[in-house]
């Protein structure tokens, strides 16, 4: 009888951390989603206008307590390299999920 009790009880254990955990990974891949929008907006930005604006920032057209971390050389190619490796570490797990 122990033994049905102890493996019920691990059991009940794991659903409950597994659904806690897929809540939060939805909730976060819902918020992913719906900033699709945003990173294509900065995507055409450092395709574009990116390099006028480190020119003048260089220029000192910038105000120089404005945070300004989009204008440094590595940030939005370290973002981009992330979500790169973010969509190959969802896409492997979606094989193991499956």
């Amino acid at each position: 009888m122990n033994n049905i009790i102890d493996r019920v009880t691990k059991m009940e254990n794991i659903l409950d951390e597994l659904t806690l955990v897929v809540e939060k990974s939805d909730k976060a891949l819902n918020e992913l989603v719906d900033s699709l929008k945003n990173l294509k907006t900065l995507k055409k930005y450092y395709e574009s206008q990116y390099m006028k604006d480190v020119m003048a920032d260089k220029r000192n057209e910038v105000p120089q307590d404005l945070k300004r971390g989009v204008l440094s050389e590595d940030a939005v190619h370290t973002l981009l390299t992330d979500l790169f490796e973010l969509s190959n570490k969802m896409e492997k797990l979606s094989k193991k999920i499956r």
